[in-house]
């Protein structure tokens, strides 16, 4: 084979594994996009138990909306918020909530904090991880 025939088919392989590998990104991150969005996730603590505050679960669904939006149940009040997710990150404007007054608010106010500070997210199994950079804020796992 010449030295042209060699690069050209180096090229036209080389071409060949990039889209392959773009399609194959693509095709996963519409298969995370429907796990996310087809599940209640419910907020779990390291060890994997479910955690809530009041009594009660804290929750996580996805809807579109006027573009995606997240919604649940923070432990007192449901809430609401807008949510951008794209292959390599996610995040979550300021949210907004039903105005409910519980004994204890601390759970439910740093939960809603946190979530404007999530800029990463992971799926492993029936998982759902949330991360400011490196490091995981929370943890939810498919109801």
């Amino acid at each position: 084979m010449t030295r042209m025939k060699k690069l050209t088919a180096i090229f036209v392989f080389s071409v060949v594994m990039l889209v392959s590998c773009k399609t194959a990104a693509v095709s996963d991150f519409n298969k995370i996009q429907q796990i996310i969005k087809s599940n209640t996730w419910v907020l779990q603590d390291e060890s994997g138990s479910v955690y809530g505050f009041n009594g009660q679960e804290v929750t996580m669904n996805f809807i579109e909306d006027n573009g995606l939006q997240a919604a649940g149940f923070a432990g007192c009040n449901n809430y609401f918020s807008g949510v951008e997710l794209y292959p390599d990150k996610i995040t979550f404007t300021q949210p907004g909530s039903t105005m409910m007054a519980c004994p204890d608010m601390d759970g439910e106010n740093a939960f809603l904090d946190l979530l404007t500070q999530v800029n990463d997210y992971e799926i492993v199994g029936s998982e759902f991880n949330l991360y400011k950079d490196k490091i995981i804020l929370m943890r939810f796992r498919a109801k």
